[in-house]
């Protein structure tokens, strides 16, 4: 039972690199950035738990979900804990996009892999895939819709990140693999 104002958390190490997509909520992201820890909702009891990944460096609400950078650590005593976002955060240096998006997916489809391989509890992924290929096609699908209505650019750039993750959850239970779809997509050009 998954409380209903819950979002998804991205969890990502240091660079950046996304590890994990659990669930979150205002609650757990305040007491993440009062104890100094990541806390996330356990998709099956609904209730607030600790994260064992690492400590969160920091946490961000982005809307209609939310970002987790980890340090590595293991223990709560090894930094400050996680802080909220800078109001106006430096300018990033950006790879070229073709460049990032290729590592993004990269990673992203290895993590869910390992999600699928490894089940960790507590994992939003591990969620989907235990409830089955249905409900990953219908999260698909909604997520699709989310992504037609969206109202403006940030919110259109949030849902198509959402449709991708689903996505990759989709061609991963499918067993399909991106080099499928690419060269379905080279073949179309």
């Amino acid at each position: 039972m998954v409380a209903s104002d819950a979002r998804p958390l991205v969890v990502c190490e240091a660079n950046g690199a996304p590890i994990d997509v659990v669930l979150e909520n205002d609650k757990g992201f305040k007491k993440s950035l009062e104890s100094g820890s990541l806390w996330s909702i356990h998709p099956e009891t609904g209730r607030l738990l600790p994260y064992a990944e690492g400590v969160a460096a920091a946490i961000e609400d982005r809307g209609t979900w939310y970002r987790a950078t980890l340090t590595g650590a293991t223990t709560a005593s090894s930094t400050s804990g996680p802080r909220a976002p800078d109001t106006e955060p430096a300018p990033a240096t950006v790879a070229p996009a073709g460049d990032q998006m290729g590592a993004v997916l990269t990673s992203l489809v290895d993590v869910i892999r390992d999600r699928r391989r490894e089940m960790p509890e507590g994992s939003y992924t591990t969620h989907l895939f235990a409830a089955g290929n249905e409900k990953i096609r219908k999260k698909t699908g909604e997520e699709a819709v989310e992504l037609i209505l969206a109202g403006n650019r940030a919110e259109l750039t949030s849902e198509a990140a959402d449709l991708i993750y689903h996505l990759l959850v989709l061609l991963e239970v499918e067993e399909i693999s991106l080099d499928e779809v690419a060269a379905e997509l080279t073949r179309r050009s």
